[in-house]
C-alpha cells in the first residue's frame, strides 16, 4: 500500500515537472518570438497577389541570377554569403518561398506550379531585369522545372546544385526510396516549435565561422516562421515530384549540373558500407541523367562536398554562376 502511494507520489511530482517544463517552454518561445518580429528584413518586400514576399537583391543590370533555395527554413540565407561574393555587374536575386522568414504565407497551394507563379510574379514586380539564370539546389532544383516550362522564353541559363531528381524510384530500391524519402516528423516539430525546442535542435544550421556570423545570428530566432511552411511543402513534396517528372526537357537551355563529390559524406549517420554505396552510384546517376535535360549542359563535381556545396564549397557555385552569365552574355 506504501509503495502504490509513493509510486503514485512520483507520478504526479513528474507529471508537475513536464507541465513546470512546457510552461517554461512556451513562455520562452513567446519572448523569443516577440523579440524576432523586431529583426528588420535584410531585403525588400514586393506584393504577391494576396500576400507579401521578401527577397534580397543585389547587383545592377542583367542577367538576374535567381536562387532557389532546397527544402530548408533558412530560405534566402543559404545564398547570403555567395551574393556577397559575387560582382556587382549583374543582379542576383534570392528570395523566401511563402511562409517561409520574411514572406508571409498567402493562401497559394504549395504546388510546383504555384511556387513558380509566385515567384515569376515576384520577379516582375521587384523590376529586375531579364533574362534569368536560375540557381536551383536540391529541391529547388527540381521547382526550377516548373519555372522553365511556363516561362521559357525567360530562362537563359540553368544551374542545379545537387539537385533532387524527380523520379528517383528508378535508382533506389524500394527499401531504399522509403529511407531516403521518409522526410522529417511533422507532428514532433510542430510540437517542439509550440514550446521552444524547435530553435536549440537547429541552433547548429550553418558552420561556426566567421562567413556565416550573419546567417547564425538570425538562425534560429527567426525557425518558427518557417517551421510550418517548410513541413507544408514537405506535404506536397510526393505530388510535386511526381509533376515535375513530367518535365524533362530544357530543350538547348545552357546547364551546369554541378554535383557532390566527397565519397564520406554518409558516414557521419550511415554506418552500413553496403547502403553507403547504394546511394553514392544511385546519386552518381541521376546526377549524369540531369545532364539530359539540356542539349548544352555540362558536369562540376565539388569534390570536397557534401549535399550542402553552398556551405562546403561556395566557390565552386561563384565560378560557376560567373561563366554561366560570360556564356550567355557571350552570344
Amino acid at each position: 500500500m506504501k509503495i502504490a502511494k509513493w509510486l503514485k507520489r512520483i507520478g504526479m511530482a513528474l507529471l508537475l515537472i513536464v507541465i513546470l517544463v512546457l510552461m517554461t517552454g512556451f513562455i520562452f518561445e513567446e519572448i523569443s518570438r516577440s523579440k524576432a518580429e523586431k529583426i528588420h528584413p535584410d531585403g525588400q518586400l514586393a506584393d504577391v497577389e494576396n500576400h507579401t514576399m521578401h527577397y534580397l537583391r543585389k547587383g545592377i543590370g542583367g542577367p538576374t541570377v535567381v536562387f532557389e533555395t532546397a527544402f530548408d527554413p533558412a530560405g534566402h540565407l543559404q545564398w547570403y554569403h555567395i551574393q556577397q561574393n559575387l560582382p556587382p555587374t549583374f543582379t542576383t536575386f534570392s528570395y523566401d518561398r511563402s511562409g517561409i522568414l520574411w514572406s508571409e504565407r498567402g493562401t497559394n497551394a504549395k504546388t510546383g506550379e504555384k511556387i513558380a507563379e509566385e515567384l515569376h510574379t515576384l520577379l516582375e514586380n521587384s523590376k529586375v531585369p531579364k533574362p534569368y539564370i536560375l540557381v536551383g539546389h536540391s529541391f529547388g532544383g527540381m521547382l526550377t522545372r516548373f519555372f522553365i516550362k511556363n516561362y521559357p522564353e525567360e530562362v537563359a541559363g540553368v544551374i542545379l546544385v545537387d539537385s533532387q531528381y524527380p523520379a528517383d524510384e528508378k535508382y533506389l530500391s524500394p527499401e531504399l526510396y522509403t529511407m531516403v524519402n521518409q522526410g522529417l516528423p511533422g507532428g514532433f516539430l510542430k510540437f517542439a516549435n509550440t514550446f521552444g525546442a524547435a530553435r536549440l535542435m537547429f541552433s547548429n544550421m550553418f558552420p561556426a565561422t566567421a562567413q556565416y556570423q550573419y546567417q547564425n545570428s538570425l538562425m534560429p530566432a527567426l525557425l518558427y516562421k518557417s517551421a510550418d511552411a517548410t513541413l507544408e511543402e514537405q506535404d506536397h513534396m510526393k505530388s510535386i515530384k511526381t509533376e515535375a517528372a513530367k518535365i524533362n526537357s530544357f530543350g538547348s537551355v545552357p546547364l551546369f549540373v554541378i554535383t557532390a563529390g566527397d565519397k564520406t559524406r554518409y558516414n557521419s549517420f550511415i554506418k552500413d558500407q553496403k547502403i553507403k554505396n547504394e546511394i553514392l552510384t544511385a546519386w552518381d546517376k541521376m546526377q549524369k541523367d540531369l545532364l539530359n535535360l539540356s542539349t548544352d549542359s555540362r558536369q562540376i563535381i565539388a569534390g570536397k562536398s557534401g549535399h550542402y556545396i553552398n556551405q562546403d564549397q561556395p566557390e565552386v557555385i561563384e565560378k560557376a554562376v560567373n561563366d554561366m552569365v560570360k556564356k550567355i552574355t557571350a552570344k
